[in-house]
């Protein structure tokens, strides 16, 4: 059994993700030239980190589908009906890391997890960058990430709109998490 030095970091770190700070924002084309932007609010979720070995690392993270905001009532009402996310039958999306690696360089990792939206399970790869890290006054301790992926919303059962909405759903999320 290995003890750990007085003063030592652990080697796990549990990082929760301050829901008023994080983000989710996503773009997609709709008649082949026009880009619809929008953001899902609310992101809560959990990191723990294992900064000597970061394979035993995990991340989960859950999001209200209601949540969606176009800046278009009537489009988000559209978006949250049964035909595209079905928010009221499937209130949360998903994600549970499957694993994580180090990516590029020092500050970037690849994270790879499943993602659930209405009630359908898709592998999915996020290129995770951590951005910063700082204390507050207080003491408290927070780290920044940004992500960003490429989804394929018919894979992921999202199908309404056919050719005239695109098929490629460009997402970026920003996680500000508290340890």
């Amino acid at each position: 059994m290995q003890t750990q030095k007085a003063g030592a970091m652990p080697a796990q770190r549990v990082w929760r993700f301050d829901p008023v700070y994080s983000t989710v924002e996503f773009s997609i084309t709709r008649f082949f030239f026009f880009t619809v932007k929008g953001s899902l609010n609310g992101l809560e979720g959990v990191i723990v980190l294992d900064e000597e070995d970061v394979s035993r690392s995990t991340v989960t993270a859950t999001i209200k589908a209601a949540s969606l905001d176009t800046g278009n009532k009537r489009r988000d009402a559209h978006l949250r009906s049964r035909e595209f996310f079905d928010a009221e039958e499937h209130p949360l999306i998903e994600f549970k890391s499957v694993s994580v690696s180090r990516g590029r360089d020092r500050d970037s990792l690849d994270l790879q997890g499943d993602l659930t939206i209405k009630g359908k399970t898709s592998r999915v790869a996020l290129a995770v960058n951590e951005m910063d890290r700082s204390r507050s006054p207080r003491g408290e301790e927070f780290v920044y990430y940004t992500a960003a992926t490429e989804l394929d919303r018919f894979a992921l059962g999202i199908n309404a709109g056919g050719a005239l909405i695109g098929r490629k759903l460009k997402i970026t999320i920003n996680v500000q998490a508290i340890s």
